[in-house]
């Protein structure tokens, strides 16, 4: 067992004097019972990654619907209000912007000289507890030692913990021996709270924070609040390559099952919970659920949850939680205890006010609480904030602005789902580039040199983060912020699968049941809009314009059933419900071709999707990893390569004044269906979604209404017309 201090383990206990008396003596010498209240409130940050100001590094703008700096002014007329607060971090801090990735750039060494701009910040604001989030290990264990170490708070996670080799001799896990990874689909073999027992969590998992905090006395009595937190157990895949054989991941509910009780053992008044995981209807609970807020929130103990992950609010008057037994989205309750979860980079923060009662001043309880997402004030920043990493922010503009190359014609994903666009296919072709050049070399086996290759992506900007979070490459040139603005996620690395085509024809009618819904005379909305398009997944076969095509036929019912989101339902047993007399996929060609739906295909991917249990992947073979680099950096070494030839064939050229990157759209899938209808969808309600529409889309195909709409409580959005 390793003997690894735990990091911030140990925590100063503030004295505990009491200020005036908890209560009187009668004339007959007994002593009356004094009943006290107080209010606390938690205020919660969460998936802040990295946008600590309120700029936009890809457009090289001031951004006013984010960032620290903006959030530290609301964080600070919360605390006014109030005698007594907390505030809490819920992860996902280190990455995400460009400036997590000049940070990154910086690598460990730098990190443990210089404080990450964040926790420059974060300090100043004197935050109270953190929690790690998912995207924290997205640059290894080193690089998160290094930054944590200049928190001035108290980092907590509950299952994590160190890689041991004694798990895999002693049963008590499920590991790949050959790998010495986690496999997180299968259960511990033994007693989860042997486990527990045995094995050296890598952080913190809680902290009990001694506060002495003013009642309504007018006195000070002290009080512990207890913090727990928890990670998305699927770290062991997304960031294998810096995880294997360095750590392990428990269950999230079975963790707070195991540590919530040890808490109120060691005298904590109140037990918050701040998981970076989401809420979900799990009616079919596994275990190492990546959303297990709905779990956490049935545990003896916890009384108030400030989760993440998600990039959602809540409460919201919104519908994305209706039907989820135990949820009052509106009043931001979950199984009568308030929760909240505040958006995303920094664009709201959560407030939970806890109404505590005590006899005498000991063992405070909550009496009612009430829970609430704050908005952004406009034009509001912190000074400080912006000044504390002024260098950071000039050195993250001066990073982002490297050229690559020169384009001529815009790139961007306002109309992914729509139309085939560059913006996916840039990333298509460098991943099937790749592809090649491991095929070719026998690196994906001898037995597969001959068999079709094909590449996968998605429009990783599709609107999630707002009306603005799409890719616009709107400039002359492509840049290293280019490469970010086409590849948000830097921790991707790239897989490859060997499937048959069906398997490939199921992967896309199940993303084409989520994102499309079927057009009939009385539906026009053509898109499910709250599905996510970092999973609208986009084939691609090479670059002739016949290689690989297929339709997607919206008139007809998905084959997947889904719910109205767009997610697809499970029946009892956990199982996707395929309604096999349905088929939206059409036409399915590979080299001008029909396909033989048994032959076999290699597909190149993420670690991510191959990892996901997607109709049709779930029967691939994972026949190759690459963790060298990421699916950014091949994205990266391939537009070098187009810039290093459009270079030499200009130098050959005499009518070339400057060499340009160009790129042919091989419009590979098509909507079919509805013939003669005019659909709606919703997309950017920036201008240049619309000059991009009227000025490079065919003629007559699409266009902006006066009207816009709002997505997951996120508003400016277009409401654009399809000519089908």
């Amino acid at each position: 067992m390793s003997t690894k201090p735990l990091k911030y383990f140990a925590l100063a206990t503030i004295a505990a004097s009491l200020v005036g008396c908890n209560s009187s003596s009668s004339s007959d010498g007994k002593t009356d019972e004094k009943s006290l209240l107080m209010n606390v409130r938690l205020i919660e940050t969460t998936d802040l990654h990295s946008n600590v100001r309120s700029f936009d590094y890809f457009t090289s703008k001031g951004n006013q619907e984010f960032g620290l700096a903006r959030t530290a002014v609301i964080i600070q007329e919360a605390r006014d209000e109030v005698d007594n607060s907390l505030l809490f971090d819920n992860g996902d801090l280190i990455q995400g912007s460009p400036m997590g990735d000049y940070m990154a750039n910086l690598g460990v060494e730098y990190l443990k000289r210089h404080p990450h701009p964040v926790y420059k910040a974060m300090n100043y604001l004197q935050y109270d507890a953190a929690n790690i989030g998912n995207h924290e290990f997205n640059y290894g264990l080193d690089y998160l030692d290094a930054a944590i170490d200049h928190a001035q708070f108290p980092y907590v996670s509950a299952n994590v913990f160190e890689f041991d080799e004694n798990a895999i001799r002693s049963g008590k896990v499920q590991l790949n021996t050959e790998e010495c990874s986690f496999d997180i689909e299968d259960h511990y073999a033994g007693d989860y709270d042997e486990f527990f027992d045995e094995y050296q969590p890598y952080f913190n998992p809680y902290v009990i924070l001694d506060r002495e905090f003013i009642a309504d006395d007018g006195n000070h009595y002290p009080i512990k609040i207890g913090v727990i937190g928890f990670v998305p157990p699927r770290i062991m895949d997304w960031d294998k390559r810096h995880l294997e054989c360095k750590a392990m991941v428990a269950d999230i509910a079975k963790s707070a099952e195991y540590y919530v009780p040890k808490m109120k053992e060691e005298g904590a008044d109140i037990i918050v919970a701040v998981p970076h995981s989401g809420l979900t209807n799990s009616h079919n609970v596994e275990p190492f659920m990546e959303n297990a807020v709905w779990q956490l929130a049935q545990i003896e103990g916890i009384d108030a949850l400030m989760f993440g992950h998600d990039h959602k609010n809540f409460p919201t008057t919104s519908d994305a939680y209706d039907g989820i037994p135990g949820v009052e989205p509106e009043e931001g309750t979950i199984f009568g205890k308030p929760a909240v979860m505040p958006g995303f980079w920094g664009n709201h923060i959560g407030v939970i006010d806890l109404n505590l009662e005590s006899v005498n001043g000991s063992a405070w309880k909550v009496a009612t609480s009430s829970a609430e997402v704050r908005e952004l004030k406009p034009y509001t920043q912190d000074a400080v904030v912006n000044w504390l990493v002024e260098e950071d922010h000039q050195g993250t503009i001066d990073f982002m602005a490297e050229e690559i190359g020169a384009i001529e014609e815009p790139i961007n994903s306002f109309f992914s789902n729509i139309v085939p666009d560059i913006s996916v296919q840039i990333v298509n072709e460098a991943q099937y580039d790749k592809g090649l050049h491991w095929q070719k070399e026998g690196v994906l086996g001898e037995e597969n040199k001959a068999l079709p290759l094909l590449s996968v992506s998605a429009p990783f900007k599709g609107g999630r983060g707002g009306h603005t979070d799409y890719t616009n490459i709107t400039d002359d040139a492509l840049t290293r912020a280019s490469v970010a603005d086409l590849y948000v996620f830097d921790n991707n690395t790239p897989s490859v699968l060997k499937l048959q085509f069906k398997d490939v024809v199921e992967w896309l009618e199940s993303v084409a049941s989520q994102q499309y819904q079927q057009i009939t005379d009385e539906n026009l909305a053509l898109l499910h809009q709250t599905f996510r398009t970092y999973n609208y997944d986009v084939f691609f076969g090479g670059t002739d314009i016949n290689d690989l095509n297929y339709e997607i036929d919206v008139s007809v019912p998905s084959r997947y059933q889904t719910a109205a989101n767009g997610n697809l339902e499970t029946d009892a047993d956990g199982n996707f419900i395929v309604r096999e007399q349905f088929n939206r996929i059409k036409n399915l060609t590979y080299k001008g071709q029909p396909v033989n739906l048994d032959d076999y295909v290699l597909v190149v991917t993420n670690n991510f999707r191959a990892g996901s249990t997607y109709p049709g992947v779930g029967n691939a073979d994972r026949i190759y990893d690459d963790e060298a680099d990421t699916n950014r950096d091949i994205v990266a070494e391939y537009l070098d390569k187009l810039a290093s030839d459009a270079a030499a064939e200009c130098e050959q050229d005499p009518s070339c004044d400057e060499p340009v990157i160009e790129f042919d759209n091989m419009h590979n899938f098509k909507l079919v269906g509805a013939e003669g209808k005019t659909v709606t969808f919703m997309t950017s309600g920036l201008g240049d979604a619309i000059t991009y529409a009227e000025e490079h889309i065919e003629p007559g195909l699409l266009k902006a209404t006066e009207e816009t709409g709002i997505i997951e409580d996120k508003s400016g959005y277009r409401v654009f017309e399809l000519n089908m």
